[in-house]
């Protein structure tokens, strides 16, 4: 069922125990459209910036919450769970599945921004993402290698963190972690085995590289310190990806999560790798 709000509308689905809004803004005419993926523990409301520039170009546009994040329900718990697995394989072809259901298309753009862009990235190698132009900002590939020294450290010790800390409560308590929000147990897991192992829970389940119709873009923001350039580039060539780096689109804050507050700079990175692959639609 869909609900409508504002020329906004609500669609719902069902992933394990968790209730998940897809929100769609339609525009008049024929026109492409954007699907966005977002970062672990950001809420899609937080993305409106971003959705109203991809409106202003031109774009029909759509956002899937993550599994429990935002006005996704329940909370992550030992009886609410998901995994890697759980979004590269069920939650991206749902999200996929409802938009083409609503708007009559694929997505001409998928967006992800963090482990939306490394799920969108696994999702494509699965050959999962059909003709549309994925591309991944401040996403990185786990492993522990793509950091040097302290860092490494550093994350090496959130990989032992996060395990234990789902063992005991039955989540991660990333806002106590100033990481994420509350996160379910079995994707932290994986967060955590991914870092120490370097691989990530899906590329057992992945076959050799897909063909692509498009080659994805990879965006890695300058002093990102979740996604280093090492981590983007590893990310890249899971599917044969460009990568480029660029700087902090906005003065304040953690870059990883700040360029949403002005996104205008990615998009026109974006549009131009589109034009130059003879992909873009005139806008």
């Amino acid at each position: 069922m869909t609900a409508e709000t504002n020329g906004t509308q609500v669609r719902h689905f069902q992933l394990g125990e968790f209730r998940i809004p897809l929100t769609m803004r339609r525009l008049e005419g024929d026109r492409p459209l954007a699907l966005v993926l977002p970062a672990l523990g950001v809420p899609a409301v937080k993305y409106a910036r971003l959705l109203d520039c991809l409106n202003g170009r031109g774009y029909h546009t759509a956002i899937c919450e993550l599994p429990g994040t935002g006005a996704s329900q329940p909370q992550p718990s030992r009886s609410a769970d998901y995994g890697y697995n759980d979004l590269v394989f069920t939650w991206i072809p749902q999200a996929l599945a409802a938009v083409r259901e609503e708007f009559g298309q694929d997505p001409e753009l998928i967006l992800g921004h963090s482990i939306g862009g490394q799920t969108v990235t696994l999702a494509a190698r699965a050959g999962l993402t059909g003709s549309a132009q994925v591309v991944s900002v401040a996403a990185g590939h786990l492993d522990s290698r793509s950091w040097r020294g302290l860092k490494r450290v550093s994350v090496l010790g959130a990989a032992v963190i996060a395990h234990a800390s789902t063992r005991v409560l039955g989540y991660f308590p990333g806002r106590h972690m100033r990481f994420g929000g509350r996160e379910a147990s079995t994707l932290m897991r994986d967060w955590g085995n991914g870092i120490l192992r370097g691989r990530f829970a899906p590329e057992a389940r992945l076959p050799a590289p897909a063909t692509l119709c498009r080659r994805p873009l990879h965006l890695c923001i300058e002093r990102d310190p979740f996604a280093p350039m090492n981590a983007t580039q590893r990310l890249a060539g899971l599917v044969g990806g460009a990568v480029r780096q660029i700087p902090a689109t906005h003065p304040s804050g953690n870059p990883h999560l700040s360029w949403i507050r002005n996104p205008e700079p990615v998009l026109d990175i974006v549009h131009s790798w589109m034009d130059a692959a003879g992909d873009s639609w005139s806008l």
